[in-house]
C-alpha cells in the first residue's frame, strides 16, 4: 500500500490514475532538480614559519622553533619561508642572532686575550698600535661590539644580501625582488649559534651560514642549487683573487726594495 502525496490516504497498488479519497494524482512527483553544490575556495593558507607566529606564541618560543627549523630542517623551512611582507621580521631574527653570536665571539677573544695575551701585538711593531690592537682584542672590544653589534649586523646583512642579489641578476637567478635575497640571508644567521662553540665554533658558523644560503636561494627563488652555489662562491673568488693579487703585487715590491738595498 502506498500513500497519496495529497491527502495522505492509503491508495491500492498498483497506483490508479486517480486517488479513491481526493480524486488527485498519487503517483509521487519526481524530486526537483538541485543546483549544483558551490566549491567553496580554499581557505588562507596555514602559518609559513614559527617566526611570524610570535605573537601568538611568544617571542622566545618562536626564536627557538625558527632557529631548529633553519638548522635541522632548512629545506623545508626555505620552501615554507614567505617571499614578502616586508624586511622588518627577517632583520628582527637577524640582528637578534646575530648580535648574539657577536657577543658570544667577542667575550671568546677577551677571554683568550686575558689568558694568553694579545695576538696581533706583536704586529704592530710599535708601542701605542700594540695597545689599539689589545684594546681590540680585550674586555673594551667586548663592550664595543656588546653596545655597537647590532649596527655592525644590520650593514653586513644589507652588504651580503645586496652582493648576492647582484650576483644572481648577472647569472639569470633572481627570479624573485631583493626581499626574498635579504629573507634567505636574515635567516641564515641561525648558525649565529654555533659561535657558542669554541675554537672551532667561527669556522663551522660560516661554512654552514653559506651552505644555508645556496639552500635558502634555490628555493626562494626556484632556481637550481647550481645557480645558488655559484652566486654564493663567485664573491667569495673574486675576494680571494683581489687578496691574491694585492699579496703578489706586496711581495714583488718588498722584493723590488731588497734588491735595491743589497
Amino acid at each position: 500500500m502506498a500513500l497519496c502525496p495529497h491527502c495522505q490516504h492509503a491508495v491500492p497498488e498498483p497506483l490508479p490514475a486517480q486517488c479513491p479519497n481526493c480524486g488527485g494524482d498519487p503517483h509521487p512527483s519526481p524530486a526537483p532538480l538541485l543546483p549544483p553544490a558551490s566549491i567553496e575556495p580554499p581557505g588562507p593558507p596555514g602559518p609559513g614559519i614559527a617566526w611570524d607566529e610570535r605573537g601568538r606564541i611568544g617571542f622566545f618560543t618562536a626564536l627557538v622553533e625558527t632557529t631548529r627549523q633553519v638548522l635541522t630542517e632548512p629545506v623545508g623551512f626555505f620552501r615554507a619561508m614567505p617571499v614578502d611582507g616586508g624586511l622588518a621580521s627577517p632583520l628582527l631574527y637577524a640582528v637578534v642572532m646575530g648580535w648574539l653570536g657577536l657577543a658570544v665571539a667577542a667575550f671568546y677573544q677577551a677571554l683568550f686575550h686575558s689568558v694568553v695575551g694579545s695576538s696581533l701585538g706583536a704586529l704592530g711593531g710599535r708601542p701605542e698600535l700594540a695597545a689599539a690592537l689589545g684594546w681590540v682584542e680585550g674586555w673594551a672590544g667586548f663592550v664595543g661590539q656588546v653596545v655597537f653589534g647590532g649596527v655592525f649586523v644590520v650593514i653586513g646583512l644589507f652588504v651580503f644580501a645586496g652582493i648576492l642579489h647582484l650576483m644572481l641578476l648577472l647569472l639569470g637567478g633572481a627570479r624573485r625582488d631583493f626581499e626574498a635575497t635579504f629573507r634567505v640571508v636574515g635567516f641564515s644567521q641561525a648558525t649565529s649559534l654555533v659561535l657558542l662553540l669554541p675554537f672551532c665554533g667561527q669556522l663551522i658558523g660560516i661554512v654552514w651560514s653559506l651552505v644555508l644560503c645556496v639552500i635558502g636561494l634555490a628555493e626562494a627563488h626556484r632556481i637550481g642549487h647550481g645557480k645558488a652555489a655559484a652566486a654564493v662562491l663567485l664573491p667569495l673568488v673574486v675576494a680571494c683573487c683581489c687578496c691574491a693579487g694585492l699579496l703578489f703585487l706586496f711581495a714583488g715590491a718588498i722584493a723590488a726594495a731588497l734588491g735595491q738595498v743589497s
